[in-house]
């Protein structure tokens, strides 16, 4: 080699040096296509769980969480994740309209868990597909109401609805609620359902290997398979899952039942005005703990150990006391 003229062969470590410089600059312009080929927008199965009584606060998330999921463009699919006797007609409507909304956006399926009846089966009807275990309890399509009284009409300046309701009326009020129930279902399930309305109507409830059978639920599975299904059926390929809780514990009351009907108890040590009765609710009555009685006392009373049956209800601030236990 001359010693006058520079060399223009590389050495071995600046020929690698050229490599290394090489590959970077390839990563740079093909990385952010690997990246979104990789990273499709829609790659998250969003979980909701919807445990306990269906209330107004439950519906209240259910709706906001649901609508944030909408608008959420990395979420693909959605499963519900069930455990519920059901509760409040109104609250029970307001997620079925909810998960409607949905289903018409992504795909829906639900995940039953140990019990979705009466309301909570009303929420999850418009899913695509109901998933249950063998031993979950579905149905009870129907409502729960006690018989309106045989008082007479009441006289008020301007109408009956003026002083009061009246038998006839309530008669009528509690069909409404009833039909309506029974009515979406037929219109989300009636091609499913091995069996005619009036059997839907009678509210019978059913075993998951059953209800996959007559059609008030569609496949035997376990959560993850729900959304494994669930991504699938949006070819999701890899996706993340984004578990949502609904109902937050101070909020949510918790129902119980009397001899007298179902009453909602909205706090772990309630005052009198925390236990408020449900005259009509969509809910599976078994799956609702029953207690003997419901009894007002005062503070006073608490101190000194209790009180009599003609000292219950003396003046102080009233605390609700309950007894009995879970069963029939």
């Amino acid at each position: 080699m001359s010693l006058d003229k520079p060399s223009t062969a590389l050495t071995s470590r600046q020929q690698v040096a050229a490599v290394v410089l090489a590959a970077a600059l390839v990563g740079v312009v093909l990385a952010p296509g690997v990246y979104a080929a990789t990273n499709d927008p829609n790659d998250t199965v969003a979980v909701v769980e919807i445990e306990g009584p269906v209330t107004t606060a439950l519906a209240d998330d259910v709706e906001s969480e649901l609508a944030d999921i909408r608008a959420n463009d990395s979420v693909g699919a959605v499963v519900l994740k069930l455990d519920t006797p059901g509760g409040a007609p109104v609250a029970s409507e307001r997620m079925y309209k909810a998960v409607q909304r949905t289903s018409k956006d992504m795909t829906v399926i639900a995940s039953v868990q140990s019990i979705s009846a009466s309301g909570g089966y009303y929420a999850m009807a418009p899913a695509d597909e109901i998933y249950v275990l063998p031993t979950s309890t579905v149905g009870s399509i129907g409502l729960n109401a006690p018989a309106p009284g045989t008082t007479s009409t009441p006289l008020g300046p301007s109408g009956p609805d003026k002083a009061g309701s009246n038998p006839t009326q309530a008669w009528a009020e509690q069909k409404t609620l009833a039909d309506t129930f029974i009515d979406a279902m037929m219109a989300e399930r009636g091609e499913k359902f091995e069996m005619p309305r009036e059997e839907v109507a009678k509210a019978d409830v059913y075993l998951g290997t059953e209800a996959v059978q007559n059609g008030f639920a569609d496949e035997i599975g376990s959560l993850n398979e729900a959304i494994h299904a669930a991504a699938t059926e949006e070819e999701l390929g890899e996706y993340t899952v984004d578990t949502r809780e609904t109902g937050e514990t101070f909020r949510i009351p918790f129902l119980v039942r009397t001899d007298a009907g179902i009453v909602a108890i909205h706090a772990n040590d309630p005052g009198y005005a925390d236990v408020k009765p449900m005259p009509a609710t969509f809910v599976y009555w078994p799956a609702v703990p029953h207690v003997d009685t419901i009894e007002r006392f005062s503070e006073t009373d608490l101190r000194s150990g209790g009180a009599t049956s003609t000292e219950r209800g003396a003046t102080g601030n009233s605390t609700a006391r309950l007894t009995g236990g879970v069963g029939a």
